[in-house]
């Protein structure tokens, strides 16, 4: 991409392109200018292009493209910091649900709720414990929750007794 009033060859790495250039990349360029720079916060998303691009959206607040960054961002933290917990497996909701040879209807019945909803549970990013907790008894199984914390993981009890 050509980057008005700069004097930056077209080859130089994201990492290494000046603010201006970044904030100027976000604002005139398209999903195929963006991919490196995509890349490269993925790989690294504490990392210091990570950090520009966040006080750029911050300072300069650009409609649509400032909370698809941010989120993005904020979902490469995510994806690098699960690690299923060790002797675990990790998969989705619908994944496990296929596993054990349920249908939708089955499970949602067992919850009291419609096939709809619990297609939309699947769906859904942000699910309440409780609702999570439904969902396991409804597969037979029970919800066991734990937090990892630097050295040790801690079992949770929530709204019970340990």
């Amino acid at each position: 991409m050509i980057h008005r009033h700069l004097e930056i060859p077209p080859d130089t790495p994201v990492e290494e392109l000046p603010l201006a250039a970044i904030h100027d990349l976000l604002d005139r360029g398209d999903l195929d200018d963006w991919r490196p720079l995509l890349r490269r916060i993925e790989r690294d998303p504490d990392g210091e292009l990570a950090r520009s691009v966040a006080r750029l959206v911050d300072a300069y607040p650009m409609y649509g493209t400032s909370p698809l960054l941010r989120a993005w961002i904020e979902r490469c933290r995510i994806r690098r910091d699960f690690r299923p917990l060790e002797g675990a497996e990790a998969c989705s909701l619908a994944d496990l649900r296929l596993s054990l040879g349920k249908t939708q209807e089955e499970v949602a019945r067992a919850m009291g709720i419609s096939q709809s909803d619990y297609s939309k549970l699947e769906r859904r990013r942000d699910v309440r414990v409780s609702t999570l907790r439904s969902a396991a008894e409804a597969l037979g199984g029970s919800l066991q929750m734990a937090i990892r914390l630097p050295g040790r993981v801690v079992e949770v009890v929530i709204g019970g007794e340990s």
